[in-house]
């Protein structure tokens, strides 16, 4: 990737903050950190995406003279991030009004699930 992890996760809270503009500045402010916590966990579970796809479900890992396959070091991790992203998005979401929360809940899920580069290529 050419941007920086730092870039790419500002330009995610910004565009995260974008959904959650019309809050009251007292839950505004409240959720500004849970903003930059789905910001940097998106973006990471990119790079972790990227990675996985790179090299495969299952990886190749040496034992002394031989080798044993087992699944890629990064999908427990992956797993365990996917889940607190999806806690982060859903404490978000509960912070809107019930309609403006639905719409919110959709572009995330439609940003969330598009194709990634690494995907694309394959």
């Amino acid at each position: 990737m050419d941007d920086t992890l730092y870039t790419r996760t500002k330009k995610e809270q910004r565009r995260i903050a974008k959904l959650y503009k019309n809050l009251p500045k007292d839950r505004l402010e409240i959720t500004k950190k849970l903003i930059e916590r789905a910001a940097y966990m998106l973006v990471s579970l990119e790079e972790m995406e990227e990675k996985i796809a790179s090299d495969g479900l299952v990886v190749e890992m040496p034992q002394g003279n031989y080798t044993i396959e087992r699944a890629h070091p990064l999908l427990q991790q992956y797993n365990a991030m996917v889940k607190n992203y999806n806690s982060t998005i859903k404490q978000l979401n509960e912070s809107l009004p019930p309609v403006e929360a639905e719409q919110a809940g959709q572009a995330l899920m439609m940003f969330a699930t598009k194709p990634t580069q690494a995907a694309k290529k394959a």
